[in-house]
């Protein structure tokens, strides 16, 4: 319990220096787009890749690796209606324009960007593996279901396979096919090759929390707590959906590591992505930027904690 304990504090305290270096100046506001593509061109690709191929797969991993996919689908199919259904009762009042904006956003997760360096910083193997695999059923549904979700109350929204493939086709996501390839066909990196992308990979840990870090330090917070709707919807999201799919998912005969990622994978905030999705369909992409900011503000609180109780509550 320790370990995780100071593995959650060192990793939120590398967010701050980020937060301290963007509002002291140190850092210009033009640095992050650099380091975000950093991040997603380079570094976490490299992270993804050394990580996957220095596993040995076997059956179980096997069988492990189709409940995840399975029940990751499952896992975002009950997050969208969850938040419809919230937003039919306790959101009632809320703009129905905006009611799609709400539930993506509700149902979304930062399961990549922040979700790969926090996953692998505190739980590591098997767990950062599920998640990789979480994050490529999370880009399906970003691009797929997620610009009908955002036209719910209004037509014109259609599903297109070639433009959820194409949207889908990050760095990250090819890298994960890569890397499950060369899994299962038992194919390992030269030793020169494999130290240098890991030692490249390394860097994502810390380089994405200073990033998290900087992004909230150009947010205006007291602006956005004005609205009372997005807090409410934001402090639901937050720990809601962690206890609903713990709920779900813990009665199940499936291996604790499953389990763990499901769960950890609720607990992340909104996925920046919605936000671009929301600017294409052209709706409320400023309500889905402040989602992102809030609920990534309110996970400095809950992802250490859940972490803990996950940790304490599986032994690991």
């Amino acid at each position: 319990m320790f370990t995780i304990i100071s593995k959650v504090i060192s990793i939120f305290l590398i967010m701050a220096v980020g937060f301290f270096l963007y509002r002291k100046g140190i850092f210009p506001a033009s640095a992050t787009k650099y380091f975000v593509d950093l991040l997603l061109l380079v570094t976490t690709p490299c992270m993804i890749l050394s990580s996957i191929t220095s596993r040995e797969f076997d059956s179980s991993m096997a069988f492990s690796t189709i409940q995840v996919l399975v029940l990751t689908c499952v896992f975002f199919a009950v997050a969208t209606l969850t938040g419809w259904i919230l937003f039919r009762t306790v959101f009632r009042k809320a703009p129905k324009k905006d009611l799609g904006v709400y539930i993506f956003t509700f149902a979304s997760v930062n399961n990549g960007f922040m979700g790969f360096p926090v996953t692998q910083a505190i739980f590591g193997g098997d767990i950062f593996y599920f998640m990789i695999l979480h994050n490529i059923i999370l880009s399906f549904y970003l691009y797929g279901p997620g610009p009908l979700i955002l036209n719910i109350n209004h037509s014109g929204a259609k599903f297109n396979l070639k433009t959820v493939i194409r949207k889908s086709a990050n760095p990250s996501i090819i890298m994960s096919i890569v890397g499950l390839v060369m899994l299962v066909c038992g194919w390992h990196l030269p030793d020169m090759i494999f130290d240098t992308v890991s030692t490249i990979g390394d860097v994502t840990v810390p380089l994405s929390m200073l990033v998290v870090g900087m992004q909230l330090g150009d947010t205006d917070i007291e602006h956005i707590v004005r609205n009372k709707t997005l807090v409410l919807m934001s402090l639901l999201k937050m720990l809601l959906l962690p206890l609903i799919i713990f709920l779900a998912v813990n009665w199940l005969p499936i291996a604790d590591t499953v389990k763990v990622c499901l769960i950890f994978g609720a607990a992340f905030p909104a996925a920046v992505v919605t936000s671009a999705v929301a600017v294409i369909e052209n709706k409320n992409a400023i309500l889905a930027a402040e989602c992102i900011a809030v609920t990534t503000l309110i996970s400095i609180v809950t992802i250490p904690v859940i972490a803990m109780l996950i940790s304490a509550f599986y032994g690991l």
